[in-house]
């Protein structure tokens, strides 16, 4: 299943500074299992502003940030000068074959259509290469303790539960089937902290397709909403999360 949305209807700047970081752990997880140092090629699929690259940049490897979004690799190329950036989608990288020793994917592969994605991803990466998704997920019981996060909770889930976008992240809660060309996956999970000013919050949530992709006046009701239960919570919240990872190699 998949849902396609243009981020280029979302601000950027506000992407790139709001959106939960990824596990320093994890990322380490991935490096250690798929053999990654300097000199490996690894390309961050869907790249967004970059926040798998900035984990990955500091290892030595090779980076290539793969996004369709004009947006998101303008923001990207001026913040991350090292990281090559290019245009192109899950569907379509504009790489050689077998030229890659590592695809992550950052909370988007819901995004794709999954057998033409997969069939790419079989395409560029080197025999034994690995592939790593990632996802961000917040640890709902522990933050539903602050003091009108659970409003918020409510009133986001009663607009979007009918999203196709929410139905396709949704079907990747659980960890995937093996697809044609790959072993089988092994899930891992590591903590953090998103950590955010309440006053922003409702810039984040605007960030998040599910809602860039409802009709404008239910967009905006519902942010204007989120403003007006944030004004009751604590100026900074620190939010337990979770970085989940699906990884396994190509066959």
């Amino acid at each position: 299943m998949s849902a396609h949305f243009s981020f280029e209807i979302v601000n950027a700047v506000d992407y790139d500074e709001l959106r939960t970081d990824y596990a320093p752990d994890a990322v380490a997880w991935v490096t250690e299992r798929g053999r990654l140092g300097p000199g490996s090629i690894v390309v961050d699929l869907a790249a967004g502003t970059g926040q798998l690259s900035r984990r990955f940049r500091p290892l030595g490897v090779d980076l290539v940030a793969v996004e369709p979004a004009a947006n998101m690799r303008a923001v990207m190329e001026e913040r991350l000068p090292a990281v090559r950036v290019l245009e192109g989608t899950a569907e379509s990288i504009p790489l050689a074959a077998g030229s890659v020793d590592a695809v992550v994917v950052g909370n988007a592969f819901h995004h794709f259509d999954r057998e033409r994605a997969f069939a790419e991803i079989a395409r560029v990466l080197r025999p034994g290469g690995v592939l790593a998704l990632f996802w961000a997920w917040p640890v709902e019981e522990e933050s539903l303790g602050y003091p009108g996060v659970r409003e918020v909770d409510e009133v986001v889930e009663s607009t979007r539960e009918s999203c196709r976008i929410v139905t396709a992240y949704r079907s990747w809660m659980e960890p995937p089937q093996s697809a044609k060309g790959f072993g089988p996956f092994e899930r891992r999970e590591f903590p953090m902290t998103h950590v955010i000013p309440s006053e922003r919050l409702s810039d984040l949530y605007a960030t998040s397709s599910d809602v860039g992709s409802l009709p404008a006046a239910a967009r905006a009701d519902l942010l204007d909403r989120i403003r007006e239960l944030s004004r009751g919570l604590p100026r900074i919240l620190r939010l337990p999360a979770r970085s989940v990872v699906d990884l396994c190699f190509r066959s």
